[in-house]
């Protein structure tokens, strides 16, 4: 047997070399200057990841030898929704790349970060690419990184199961927690690069982590902490209206404080490095951008147009002078038919001599109109929310942006703009293997309105998985089972803030909420299973 320290030692001399590997494997990719510091902070990323990776491998097979069952019962559940996402892939390889995306993408070749996608997006798509280097690889480790969180929690779900009912139940039971991470629009999702996507499973991923924790019962180790610490400023810092996760983890691991499953102290240390974590994370992307307040003025662009069109001329005169300099004040009253990114070009002013100053002048304007005409706002909200959560509608925007990505192999040449040229001309592998099929099968699970009476059409609509979501807050609030409500609640939290925040129409927005509600649905129907199988073996008990 090889001794821990030097499996350890032979495991960090494995991912040095395979970093050295990089070096001629990135050749098919990317196309940066090794002088700058960029280039030294992304190998050493690499690194560290290959080693987690070797080490992670190394562990899985020591586990199966030893026939560990959690091990054994998590490989058995990532391998079918792996293998269900691996021919997904294979038939929209090389993926379902969006105008954003590919800009990411253009940027990551020379380990440029995009700070408008948040610099983490960049670095997922950099690291990712060193291990595989194209874009069908990006998104193919995205999916094995999905498929073993999927996994994960089948096999947490089996393994609660089994220490508390005597007779293991059938393993077919726990299939039904596969169903939510099957929907069309989240099998398409999965095929996205796109920050949401990251992010989304990534949010799912920390909120179950301390939920499972506390059902299992285990004192929570340092490592644990740590992992938990690290999702968790991944978690907050990756889109704007996650910051609330800084308050929200903390209260989950008082929960598990409060159950004596973490000390106080433990506690205390990982929520701070949560925080400074991801404050310096929002800082670094803020001087990336620049002009941060740029990226506001988006996020608030459809709400100002709204309120300058029922405002008053005259009383309101100082408010819109305020507004003026940054959302022009006529083009927002004489557009007021206009939606969307037609509205934001027409009404947004030429930013070369603006200041921050200006904005926040702006956002003192914008302030006194929305309180001033609040049903204004509501009425602009509820209208792009409307839009969003009705993705059956065909000029959905989500489902054009899947549209886009099949059109995207339609155009011609001469029609490509910087980023698309990029990615014909300098990537490897990104021609479909069957471009009908590819192009018929993305059309047909975002759609299809006559298979199976209009099932995959139905499975776009949010309000359901909202509706089963705020169901399991109030059950749980009722039934007094705190880590369920807060966690439960944490995710429900998003959709008001998105309802508030959100510049667009988009599905991804919501979608770690759409998942959380099927999943807790699926939980929740697999709890009633195993509930009435425990009733029934006390009774035989009895008898």
């Amino acid at each position: 047997m090889i001794r821990p320290n030097k499996r350890l030692v032979g495991e960090g001399i494995a991912a040095v070399l395979w970093c050295l590997l990089t070096l001629a494997t990135d050749r098919l990719f990317f196309r940066y200057d090794w002088q700058t510091p960029a280039f030294f902070v992304y190998k050493a990323l690499f690194v560290l990841l290959a080693f987690a990776v070797i080490h992670g491998a190394v562990t899985l097979v020591g586990n199966l030898r030893r026939g560990d069952a959690f091990t054994r019962r998590w490989l058995q559940w990532t391998l079918p929704y792996l293998a269900v996402s691996l021919v997904v892939l294979l038939i929209v390889w090389p993926g379902c790349w969006g105008c954003d995306d590919l800009g990411v993408l253009q940027m990551a070749r020379t380990l440029q970060a995009s700070p408008w996608q948040h610099f983490l997006t960049s670095g997922a798509f950099i690291l990712s690419l060193m291990f595989l280097p194209l874009p069908g690889g990006l998104v193919l480790i995205q999916n094995l990184l999905i498929s073993g969180m999927v996994g994960c929690f089948l096999a947490a779900a089996e393994t609660l199961a089994r220490a508390r009912l005597r007779k293991a139940p059938a393993r077919g039971w726990f299939a039904v927690l596969y169903l939510p991470f099957l929907l069309p629009p989240v099998l398409l999702h999965n095929m996205q690069p796109f920050r949401t996507t990251w992010s989304a499973w990534c949010e799912l991923f920390t909120v179950f982590l301390p939920v499972w924790w506390y059902f299992d019962g285990q004192r929570v180790t340092k490592k644990k902490l740590a992992v938990l610490a690290v999702l968790g400023i991944l978690t907050a810092a990756w889109r704007s209206e996650c910051i609330y996760y800084l308050a929200a983890l903390p209260v989950l691991l008082a929960v598990l404080v409060f159950k004596k499953l973490v000390r106080p102290a433990a506690a205390v240390v990982c929520t701070a490095v949560m925080v400074a974590g991801t404050l310096a994370c929002n800082a670094y992307n803020n001087h990336l951008l620049v002009e941060p307040w740029l990226y506001q003025r988006v996020a608030l662009c459809y709400q100002t147009a709204a309120l300058v069109q029922d405002a008053d001329p005259v009383e309101d005169a100082e408010a819109l002078a305020l507004i003026d300099p940054i959302f022009d004040v006529q083009a927002c009253r004489d557009l007021s038919t206009l939606h969307g990114a037609e509205l934001r070009s027409a009404v947004s002013r030429d930013t070369t001599y603006l200041t921050e100053e200006d904005w926040d002048a702006c956002k003192k304007g914008i302030v006194q109109l929305a309180l001033k005409y609040p049903g204004s706002l509501l009425r602009e909200r509820l209208g792009v929310f409307r839009g969003t959560v009705e993705q059956r509608e065909t000029e959905s925007n989500q489902k054009l942006v899947f549209a886009a990505t099949v059109l995207l192999y339609t155009a011609e040449p001469e029609s490509w703009d910087e980023s698309q040229a990029d990615f014909f001309q300098n990537s490897a592998a990104v021609m479909p293997l069957n471009r009908p099929l590819r192009e018929d099968f993305i059309m047909a699970l975002s759609y299809s309105t006559d298979f199976l009476g209009g099932a995959l059409n139905v499975t776009w609509l949010m309000v359901p998985s909202f509706v089963l979501l705020l169901a399991a807050v109030l059950v749980s609030l009722v039934r007094r089972r705190w880590m369920i409500f807060f966690a439960a609640g944490a995710l429900f939290v998003r959709i008001p803030l998105v309802f508030l925040t959100a510049p667009d129409t988009y599905f991804m927005y919501y979608l770690a909420p759409f998942m959380a509600g099927y999943a807790v649905a699926a939980a929740g129907l697999l709890y009633g299973i195993l509930w009435q199988k425990k009733k029934k073996e006390e009774r035989g008990n009895l008898q």
